[in-house]
């Protein structure tokens, strides 16, 4: 069974966004660009009585079963350290509505176990319906003196049987970057970005709701530019943030009878790059 999500409830024209800090150049509405590789910034780590945030409050509770961070430069070295979701009846703090009492949530998840030594990327199931939903960060060790955060996703997952993600862990990555090489050969190549490219496969027997179900995928995530939010196996940390690359001849027909039909849709991924800001 692999997971998957389209549209990022970040991105709506229904919720209002708040942090604790900005940065003046990574600013607050890059947590929901879709760009991983342009990312929001703290302008600090936090600290266990006064953690670094990131608020959004909508106009009605909102339900949430997928929620992922993206690009992020934690670390939680130190015991201190925390990555927490939070999600509240109440407003972020506004005064237009009841504002939570963010130290008392109706909703708390930590994240913190979930981060993969070497993978910025990080994922968790749920499923809560909440107004406001708080993002909370201490990461005192932090080699870079701010965190980071490339996108902050919070959306709803549905299930694909019979589908298999190849690998199911990515360890080819794609790199890019200019190899600049003189007739007298010096070279001087450039490292701008990095992405892993996947397949995912999907097989279906003589069952009209398969297909019916990978057609609504490719579809909604077409009406969100090619991008989509998949998760090979719960049982597993990793999550990607990916575009399908092909456009068409996505279904092979492999076997065909008078009441048999044997059928494989394959779709070529390509995850969203990292390392390359303010393009």
């Amino acid at each position: 069974m692999v997971y998957y999500a389209v549209d990022n409830l970040l991105a709506g024209d229904d919720v209002v966004l708040s942090s604790s800090s900005e940065d003046a150049l990574y600013v607050l509405e890059n947590l929901h660009n879709g760009r991983p590789s342009k990312p929001f910034r703290f302008t600090g780590v936090g600290a266990p009585a006064d953690p670094e945030w990131a608020c959004a409050e909508f106009d009605a509770p909102k339900r949430v079963t997928l929620a992922a961070v993206f690009n992020h430069n934690l670390s939680l070295g130190s015991s201190n350290d925390a990555l927490v979701l939070k999600g509240c009846d109440g407003g972020c703090e506004s005064a237009a509505s009841a504002p939570c009492d963010w130290s008392l949530p109706d909703f708390s998840l930590d994240l913190s176990g979930r981060l993969v030594d070497g993978w910025n990327d990080l994922f968790s199931f749920l499923d809560e319906t909440r107004l406001s939903w708080r993002l909370e960060a201490v990461d005192e060790d932090n080699g870079d003196g701010y965190v980071e955060i490339g996108e902050w996703f919070l959306g709803i997952r549905a299930a694909l049987s019979a589908a298999k993600l190849q690998p199911g862990r990515a360890e080819g990555p794609r790199l890019y970057g200019p190899a600049n090489k003189t007739a007298y050969g010096q070279h001087w190549p450039l490292s701008f970005a990095r992405t892993a490219t996947l397949e995912l496969t999907l097989w279906n027997l003589n069952d009209p709701s398969t297909v019916d179900a990978v057609r609504r995928m490719i579809e909604a995530a077409h009406e969100n530019n090619g991008r989509l939010v998949l998760v090979p196996s719960p049982r597993h940390p990793f999550v990607y943030y990916v575009h399908i690359e092909n456009t068409e001849g996505f279904m092979a027909q492999i076997i065909r009878g008078l009441d048999r039909e044997l059928t494989s849709w394959t779709l070529q991924l390509e995850t969203l790059a990292r390392g390359i800001r303010l393009l």
